[in-house]
């Protein structure tokens, strides 16, 4: 069977004749028939009941005319579906990042992306994450990287890693350059810490009242570059992911040492808009960040 009979038959089945089918699609009555005929044997089925007046479908015709005509249907859209399915990903992603993780997640998805996808953009907003939160719960951003606190609001979130924090201070400091501190010597210190509830805040404060302590508190700050900037000046120290602050200790600026008794170690999350169907490129996207570890 092929598409030409097909088309043939509902040429016959929608003028009612074989002659003005034949006028229409070019061809003679006599080659016409013969298709239709052999489009019956091997059906198996008879399409049409011939008179002097034309031709009237039989309930197997009628049966025959609503499928061809889907299937005739799909045979023209494949073309663009191909064109679709084949077309190089592009398009606006929406990506909201707590700031602790930012820059090496940024980093690693502009080296994948940016050579054999130059048609997706990303547009991104650091964020608290409180903010992201509210921006995934929105629908104004399609993905969102977060930790603790908000996964259990996001229908759509998955785990993705974990990464331990470390008590940072002044290069100088000797304590920061020891090689781990407990966190019951942290209590002690003066800190400079995002505001609640936001990433390493939610973890210590949460270590320090099973403790049935708290936390000396310098500062409460919503920038992750000026904590930097302030522990640099000695202003006090904080608690970050080695990640956020792995620039400034190659470059001998900050020191750092791992939190013990506890151990310490804050898990980031992936979260899907469900206000927006995910389109190619956000699902691309999406996976790279499902792959992705810091180093």
């Amino acid at each position: 069977m092929e598409l030409t009979d097909l088309k043939l038959f509902l040429a016959v089945a929608s003028s009612g004749s074989f002659s003005r089918a034949a006028q229409l699609a070019g061809v003679t009555q006599s080659a016409i028939s013969k298709r239709v005929l052999d489009l019956e044997l091997t059906l198996g089925q008879r399409l049409f009941v011939r008179h002097g007046r034309g031709a009237v479908v039989t309930d197997a015709g009628r049966l025959l005319v609503q499928h061809a005509e889907s299937l005739l249907r799909d045979a023209d859209a494949l073309p663009q579906i191909l064109r679709g399915a084949m077309a190089p990903l592009q398009g606006d992603v929406r990506l909201a990042v707590q700031a602790s993780i930012s820059w090496p997640l940024l980093r690693h998805l502009q080296q994948v992306l940016a050579t054999p996808y130059p048609g997706i953009r990303l547009q991104v907003v650091e964020a608290p994450t409180r903010q992201i939160v509210e921006l995934i719960q929105e629908g104004r951003v399609d993905l969102g990287v977060l930790s603790e606190w908000g996964p259990e609001r996001l229908p759509l979130t998955e785990a993705l890693f974990e990464s331990r924090l470390l008590l940072v201070g002044p290069s100088s400091d000797p304590l920061a350059a020891s090689r781990s501190i407990r966190f019951q010597r942290l209590l002690d210190l003066p800190l400079i810490v995002s505001p609640m509830p936001n990433g390493a805040r939610v973890l210590i404060e949460s270590a320090a009242r099973a403790a049935g302590a708290s936390l000396t508190v310098a500062m409460e700050v919503h920038s992750v570059h000026l904590i930097k900037k302030m522990v640099h000046a000695g202003w006090g120290y904080t608690v970050a992911l080695h990640e956020s602050v792995q620039e400034e200790l190659d470059r001998g600026v900050l020191a750092a040492c791992p939190i013990t008794a506890p151990a310490m170690s804050q898990r980031f999350y992936l979260s899907v808009s469900s206000r927006r169907k995910p389109s190619g490129a956000i699902g691309l996207v999406a996976g790279l960040i499902r792959d992705w570890r810091p180093a």
